[in-house]
């Protein structure tokens, strides 16, 4: 069994006299290594920087933030019945839109620029369009209390956590809308959760303090993987450095957590070219297996910079993959093969 190598930095090193009031929600941009908390006490995003230095980066909220979303250049985040959009440059409003919900809590996006946000109160889903601010009710009842919600490229859904004893975990479809119960769990009241490189979920409940991962599949129990904690709420792992981002709500610090990556093989091979006629037009990625690797037992995750999982196209061959619907970006497809990953990385341009 592999051992949890884990580390904490608690975060008492305040600068510009900041410092952590009701800490909601935590994102990260993964290409500056900046992570952003949501400051509910004092209505404000703060922003720390790799070097440990805490800054005031956004205030002026008045029904939040709450839960925050890095897409791109931007920074969501959810401020009552609004959800509203700052560049990560230099914290300019670009983006609001006012819907009639209750209390928007958690947020996510898709590969198509779409927001979708969970109406706590309401017991519903919001789906937003950043392009128009266009917006509807996705899901008019969940009928469980929706908290942290997370997009699942693979299967083209929303994995959703929910409040309240013997918590749920959602899937809604993106296609139709439908809900499903992903896994009725023995926890209670799930605030966050997230996913690591290996597609496993990571889910912070306040009735036990703790955090819990769940594999990739929802099968078998739930493993304690932190503890400890005071009221863990809107979560994020940052792929690039495997590292967990927990606020606590409950004592108003923010946790930093390494964990150790699943056994990994070595960085593999892969190559780009572009096919023409009579194969399908457009570049190609293909991959070399790792020796003693089949197709067929190998599966492969495409993940963005910003931690954004995709479903690559296949065209035949496992290992050849069409980029056509990939948007343009630094990407890395991720291998699995039992207890083992491979990965390599490319650029989309």
């Amino acid at each position: 069994m592999k051992k949890l190598l884990y580390f904490f930095f608690l975060l008492p090193f305040i600068a510009s006299a900041q410092s952590y009031n009701g800490p909601e929600s935590v994102d990260c941009d993964t290409t500056t290594g900046n992570w952003y908390i949501s400051n509910t006490g004092s209505k404000k995003i703060l922003r720390r920087t790799p070097a440990g230095v805490l800054q005031e980066f956004i205030s002026g909220f008045t029904g939040g933030p709450y839960g925050l979303e890095v897409v791109g250049d931007r920074i969501y985040a959810c401020d009552g019945n609004k959800v509203k959009g700052f560049l990560l440059s230099d914290g300019s409003p670009v983006f609001s839109v006012t819907t009639n919900a209750t209390f928007l809590n958690g947020i996510t996006h898709d590969s198509s620029g779409f927001l979708y946000a969970t109406d706590f109160s309401g017991k519903k889903v919001y789906k937003i369009n950043t392009a128009n601010a266009a917006w509807n009710v996705f899901v008019p009842q969940t009928t469980s209390t929706p908290n942290g919600i997370l997009f699942d490229a693979a299967l083209n859904r929303l994995v959703c956590v929910t409040w309240g004893s013997s918590a749920k975990i959602l899937g809604i479809s993106l296609a139709d809308s439908t809900v499903s119960t992903l896994k009725t769990t023995s926890l209670s009241n799930i605030d966050g959760i997230s996913r690591d490189g290996a597609g496993r979920w990571y889910v912070a409940s306040w009735g036990a303090n703790a955090i819990h991962r769940i594999a990739s599949d929802f099968s078998g129990t739930p493993e304690q993987v932190l503890s400890g904690l005071n009221h863990p709420a809107d979560i994020y792992y940052n792929l690039k450095t495997d590292t967990l981002g927990i606020p606590n709500a409950g004592n108003n610090t923010v946790t930093f957590a390494g964990f150790a990556p699943v056994s990994t093989v070595h960085e593999v091979n892969a190559t780009i070219e572009t096919r023409a006629f009579p194969n399908p037009a457009g570049d190609f990625l293909t991959v070399d297996l790792p020796a003693g690797w089949t197709s067929e037992k190998t599966t492969f995750q495409f993940v963005s910079a910003n931690g954004q999982q995709f479903q690559p196209l296949e065209t035949g061959q496992n290992v050849s993959f069409n980029l056509v619907s990939l948007p343009r970006g630094i990407y890395k497809v991720i291998l699995k093969n039992e207890n083992k990953t491979a990965y390599t990385t490319f650029i989309r341009e």
